[in-house]
């Protein structure tokens, strides 16, 4: 494969830059949470960029033009993603415009693409990802909120946990079981859920820092029209997997890591000390492979492939390799790695302490290190389940 990049992958990152530098402080920091910006007071800049970014169509540039993007290459996103990532950029359409389009464009109904594609992209509609539950973690063909058919509705019973941004999303996408307890992934359907639904209730959960990302939902006789069921009942763990391997394979991370590297030596440097630079050769080689392992995820979305064990290869590398970097930014930059923004002393505006703490989330979220391990040995390599 040619992974060179083209004049067309340049001429985005040259436009997404341009429109970044317009929306975005000259000193911005970010926060270090990966891979989306959650503090409070962010949060109206990034609705403002994600408006900003809807009127040039650079939203959901992927996505065909009828719906509000401009049809980019999966290779032209990349570039995009890759500058998104290195400006720190703060994400409220993170699941919406990553996650939940590209289900809606495979398998949500003409209406249902109409209404929800168009609102993402033109209106920057924010959701959110209702999966995980308490007991069904990585392990999500055993989750127990149900969803049972009455008529022309469903009534959802059940609660989710580790919900990122329900507290600021609109609507939900839900995963529920309709067929029997047993069912495994055989019985699980996916919905398009308003999320001031009655019977929703969305509880904070705050992480290490104090901050506040996750949610707790729970969902009591919740009722959902029967046409907001996303494709054929029980078959939404298909549906679910094809969601998972597109947020396996995120350019963002690249684009992070890049960035939080380049800082780094940028410190080394200015501190005068050359041979605490050595620390990092091993990080720009580790960037080297992640990059590529997540170019060949892009290659096979080109190729108009779903990508199975290569997303989870990547998001595996990635995701550990951000570990072992904040790992190396902590002994770098010594006590005041433990600084968070809050603290005019802080390094990096204090990114140095929330990409240690996120790094360690991000070998959970969209499933665990060994969730993905499993899938490389068993779809990858064909090798039993233990």
């Amino acid at each position: 494969m040619d992974f060179k990049p083209t004049e067309k992958m340049e001429r985005i990152r040259t436009e997404i830059r341009q429109a970044l530098a317009e929306a975005l402080p000259a000193d911005w920091q970010g926060s270090g949470f990966l891979p989306m910006d959650i503090r409070p007071e962010h949060m109206e800049l990034a609705r403002d960029l994600d408006r900003h970014l809807s009127s040039q169509r650079l939203l959901a540039p992927a996505w065909p033009e009828e719906y509000g993007g401009r049809g980019l290459s999966a290779f032209e996103q990349f570039a995009l993603y890759e500058e998104m990532g290195m400006a720190l950029v703060p994400r409220l359409t993170t699941i919406s415009v990553d996650l939940v389009g590209p289900v809606l464009i495979l398998y949500g109904s003409d209406e249902q693409r109409s209404v929800h594609l168009s609102a993402i992209a033109n209106e920057a509609r924010v959701w959110c990802q209702g999966f995980s539950e308490a007991e069904a973690g990585s392990d999500l063909t055993s989750l127990q909120t149900r969803a049972e058919r009455r008529g022309d509705i469903y009534v959802v019973n059940g609660q989710k946990l580790w919900t990122s941004m329900a507290h600021v999303s609109e609507w939900m996408i839900l995963l529920a079981r309709t067929g029997e307890p047993d069912s495994r992934g055989r019985g699980l359907s996916v919905f398009i859920l308003p999320v001031d639904t009655p019977g929703i209730t969305v509880r904070a959960v705050h992480d290490a820092t104090n901050e506040h990302m996750l949610n707790e939902v729970f969902l009591e006789d919740v009722e959902i029209p029967a046409e907001n069921l996303i494709g054929e009942e029980n078959k939404g763990w298909t549906y679910a997997t094809s969601l998972l391997q597109y947020e396996r394979g995120d350019a963002l991370f690249t684009g992070q890591f890049r960035r939080l590297l380049d800082d780094l030596r940028q410190l080394c440097r200015r501190d005068g000390d050359a041979r605490t630079a050595n620390m990092l050769a091993p990080h720009e080689i580790d960037w080297h492979v992640g990059r590529l392992l997540t170019l060949r995820v892009v290659a096979l979305h080109a190729a108009g492939k779903l990508p199975d064990r290569e997303s989870s290869q990547a998001k595996l590398f990635m995701s550990e390799a951000f570990q072992r970097l904040g790992v190396t930014a902590r002994r770098l930059t010594g006590q005041t790695a433990n600084l968070t923004h809050e603290d005019d002393r802080s390094l990096l505006g204090g990114r140095v302490v929330q990409s240690v703490l996120s790094s360690t989330t991000a070998t959970i979220i969209a499933g665990t290190s060994e969730i993905q391990r499993t899938i490389i040995a068993t779809r990858g390599l064909g090798l039993p389940r233990g």
